[in-house]
């Protein structure tokens, strides 16, 4: 079955949502994975990993499209900038916008900014899962195999820019082209729990908790958020793995 890619749209005029989303129901590959006419519920969505490319007007209330895209930069997500306004296409340029349409969108030259972007996400590493549930098999589109890895071996993934190193508990580690949270689901390991912005561990190999940081058996110090450190604490005293 072909993958279809979801779009995220948001913009604060409904005709253009409409209009968009009426156009990618007409292109193979592609369909809306949600349309908002708010900015940070659509932020929100795009964070959540429910789309793999997203849609976005400039000039909004709450939040604008330039400052939006600059959020997601991290995220490895193409955006592309639909504006009435077309002194913006620099500028989303500069915040890595991956096309700028000019409302209202011409069809064809939206289905060749989703084209681009499809090509962009194809371009990023997979992960397959083999018969043997214990490993899983790191490689690429052209089925390159880079890693075969025993998921209760890694130590820790960090993200930095677009990409995820892994570390394993031998000294090496391989890399993962794609956001923090689509690199984890690729891991599809079970013992991995996030712990920052930026870091996952393997519960497994916390030896200790400290007030900002966790110690693992391998000697590293991950550094702690608030936001992640009270389920942290909960799952290594119960050693409980959901």
């Amino acid at each position: 079955m072909e993958k279809r890619y979801k779009i995220g749209l948001i913009d604060d005029e409904e005709n253009t949502l409409e209009l968009l989303a009426r156009e990618i129901s007409m292109l193979p590959g592609f369909e809306v994975g949600f349309s908002t006419v708010n900015p940070v519920m659509g932020l929100e969505y795009a964070r959540s990993g429910k789309v793999d490319i997203l849609i976005t007007d400039i000039l909004m209330p709450e939040l604008g499209g330039l400052e939006l895209s600059r959020k997601l930069i991290d995220s490895g997500i193409p955006v592309i900038i639909c504006s009435g306004h077309s002194k913006y296409a620099v500028q989303g340029y500069k915040v890595e916008a991956l096309g700028f349409l000019q409302k209202p969108a011409d069809p064809i030259e939206l289905a060749e900014a989703l084209e681009k972007a499809r090509k962009k996400m194809d371009s990023l590493y997979w992960v397959k899962k083999e018969v043997d549930e214990d490993y899983v098999v790191v490689g690429d589109k052209l089925g390159h195999v880079h890693q075969v890895v025993k998921p209760s071996e890694i130590l820790y993934m960090e993200q930095q820019n677009k990409k995820s190193i892994v570390k394993i508990d031998d000294g090496s580690e391989f890399i993962l082209v794609s956001p923090f949270m689509e690199s984890l689901k690729k891991l599809k390991s079970r013992y991995m729990v996030r712990v920052h912005q930026s870091f996952a561990v393997n519960i497994l190999k916390v030896r200790k908790l400290h007030s900002e940081e966790c110690e693992l058996v391998s000697g590293d110090r991950i550094s702690t958020s608030r936001t992640y450190r009270e389920e942290l604490r909960r799952i290594f005293e119960n050693k409980r793995i959901n």
